[in-house]
């Protein structure tokens, strides 16, 4: 086993088997290295990787429909790709795309039934794969498309912490790594089945970038991730608002769950520390280890209008003059708004919700 002078480790084969903070900034985040195996790409080894799965806007006939951008602009789908090599690409095709782009086309029945078989890690790698390759995306993307200011990416004028996504990296690179993972390794992921009578296409994808959090929704299944929390947010959610929960939601009142997602882990006090442990020798793949700082996960006492702020970024456009709410956008924000729960703690139809003249 190597250390290379950017705290990157390398395998007796030369696989690079840990990719440090600072090279994950500074190299995969801002060059034309493949975001994998880190490796510089050449004409004859370069692949484009879509951040959005590419049998997803096949299904969804996606290419040429846009995806919003956190600096509210838009950019195709077909577009909205990242630098990978040909190796790389086609091994996260073989090990995560085929296998759950099958059980997704089964619908919620199908998902269920690929994880009572295979279990969860397959699809909470992969929703972390996504997740990291819409940030590295921003990268290479202006702030400001008019260049007569200042010239930053989006990830910059956002203000990303890479050191935050540092975890969530690493789980992305597992297939390539094939790093042993502590179960703690793998945090909060919920899955629900979802009535998609308020959106036109069976298909969204959203991600809270400062609280590690993401949501998909593919077909009629709903796939809600949190990393790093070792589980502690489901945890702490199956004693309020998970129990009242019907068997199914829509597709806007998930992403009311995901707010609720979001905004547990960023109450979580104490959240605990990855690690990974090379082998010495440089033969055996690395360990990926969880370390819990106390006994047990502690919260912060719940704060409201920080539910109400992801609230209104997640959902502030999509229902602005098409819900039934008095000062519905100023309520949203103060987290006053639910539309999931009525004030009898019900679940709400949306029929009740939406205006009748949508």
């Amino acid at each position: 086993m190597m250390k290379l002078s950017n705290g990157n480790f390398v395998d007796a084969k030369g696989k690079t088997t840990f990719v440090s903070i600072k090279a994950f900034a500074s190299e995969v985040c801002n060059s034309d290295v493949c975001f994998i195996c880190t490796k510089v790409l050449k004409s004859g080894n370069y692949n484009k990787e879509h951040v959005i799965p590419n049998w997803i806007l096949k299904k969804f006939n996606l290419h040429n429909e846009n995806v919003n951008l956190p600096n509210d602009t838009k950019l195709k789908y077909g577009q909205y790709v990242v630098p990978c090599c040909i190796e790389c690409n086609s091994l996260l095709s073989e090990e995560l795309e085929v296998p759950l782009s099958k059980a997704f086309s089964g619908g919620f029945e199908g998902v269920m039934e690929y994880l009572k078989q295979d279990g969860n890690l397959k699809l909470y790698l992969w929703l972390a794969v996504i997740f990291v390759k819409t940030h590295i995306k921003d990268q290479s993307l202006r702030m400001y498309l008019n260049k007569s200011f200042e010239h930053k990416s989006i990830a910059e004028g956002v203000g990303y912490e890479w050191e935050i996504f540092h975890h969530i990296y690493c789980l992305s690179r597992v297939p390539y790594t094939k790093s042993n993972l502590d179960s703690h390794c793998i945090g909060s992921l919920f899955i629900i089945e979802i009535d998609n009578v308020d959106n036109e296409k069976d298909f969204d994808y959203v991600d809270v970038s400062f609280a590690n959090t993401s949501g998909i929704i593919v077909n009629n299944v709903g796939a809600i991730a949190v990393f790093g929390d070792a589980g502690a947010v489901e945890n702490k959610l199956r004693y309020s608002i998970l129990p009242m929960l019907g068997q199914t939601v829509t597709s806007m009142q998930f992403r009311e769950l995901v707010a609720n997602f979001a905004c547990c882990n960023l109450h979580l006090k104490n959240p605990p520390n990855h690690s990974t442990i090379s082998d010495k020798s440089g033969i055996e793949p690395p360990k990926m280890i969880c370390k819990f700082n106390g006994s047990k996960p502690v919260f912060e006492p719940f704060e409201q209008d920080l539910l109400g702020k992801i609230m209104d970024m997640l959902l502030g456009d999509l229902l602005d003059g098409k819900v039934a709410i008095d000062n519905f956008r100023e309520r949203l924000k103060k987290g006053e708004v639910s539309i999931l729960f009525d004030s009898s703690g019900q679940l709400i139809s949306p029929k009740k919700l939406l205006k009748s003249d949508r």
